[in-house]
């Protein structure tokens, strides 16, 4: 599991329609809005390569002007259950 706190700035007119962008992506999820333009978005997602994709592609919607990694957090349970000794495939 990995998890991304990123932190949104959008053109300020456009604060509303950009959420309801990006809480139309699988694994993002808009936890609160300034009427300034800032987002707190979480992405959850099973691979770092796709949540970097995810976040980079943020910077595609219409009126999102950046797109920057606050938090980042890696889980990986097959390493624990190796390391535990239980295998569970």
């Amino acid at each position: 599991m990995n998890i991304a706190g990123v932190l949104v700035h959008a053109n300020p007119k456009q604060v509303n329609e950009v959420k309801e962008q990006l809480v139309k992506i699988p694994g993002v999820e808009v936890h609160a809005a300034t009427d300034d333009g800032r987002l707190i978005v979480t992405i959850e997602e099973d691979e770092e390569k796709m949540m970097a994709d995810t976040i980079i592609n943020l910077h595609h919607y219409e009126g999102v002007l950046s797109a920057v990694l606050i938090y980042q957090y890696s889980h990986d349970e097959n390493l624990e259950e190796e390391i535990s000794g239980t295998y569970i495939k």
